[in-house]
């Protein structure tokens, strides 16, 4: 809360307009996929909440850098959510990949995106692979890993949501 908010109490934004207010947009190096599975350079672009635009950004560079040469085919940051727990409010979630990295609830139930299948699908997140351990480096929590009643693997959050 220091960091994003300069007080440990409680800084949710109230209104979208109030929380965009905060945003900025950075465009990251990313790897992509050609269409016969090459991997070539590009970029993406995402906002998020300028406290932490250098460690966001940090933490892309790592990803772009590591030896897996992870793919990022799509990136969701900052979005304004009916759900006052939601760290995509706040500007300091991100997900990746949203497709091929669901949300799934303990139950089987298919919240978002289709599937996971890290190691078969090239843009599926490996628990171990650079993008997990990139963020976690930085402090996020991993969707992935962190909740007992769901499995959010495009997830990554800097307050652990």
């Amino acid at each position: 809360y220091t960091a994003v908010f300069g007080a440990l109490d409680d800084g949710r934004y109230s209104t979208s307009e109030e929380a965009l207010s905060h945003m900025v947009s950075i465009t990251v190096d990313v790897w992509t996929l050609k269409s016969d599975g090459t991997k070539t350079p590009g970029i993406r672009t995402v906002r998020v909440n300028s406290a932490l635009a250098d460690i966001f950004t940090q933490v892309f560079k790592e990803i772009y850098e590591g030896a897996e040469q992870f793919p990022i085919k799509s990136l969701g940051g900052y979005a304004w959510r009916s759900s006052s727990t939601s760290e995509h409010n706040l500007g300091l979630a991100v997900d990746i990949n949203a497709n091929e990295n669901y949300m799934i609830r303990k139950d089987g139930t298919v919240v978002a995106g289709s599937f996971w299948l890290p190691g078969e699908n090239p843009y599926s997140i490996k628990p171990d692979g650079d993008v997990v351990r990139a963020f976690k480096k930085y402090g996020f929590t991993w969707g992935g890993d962190a909740w007992p009643s769901s499995n959010d693997y495009m997830h990554f959050s800097f307050l652990g949501w």
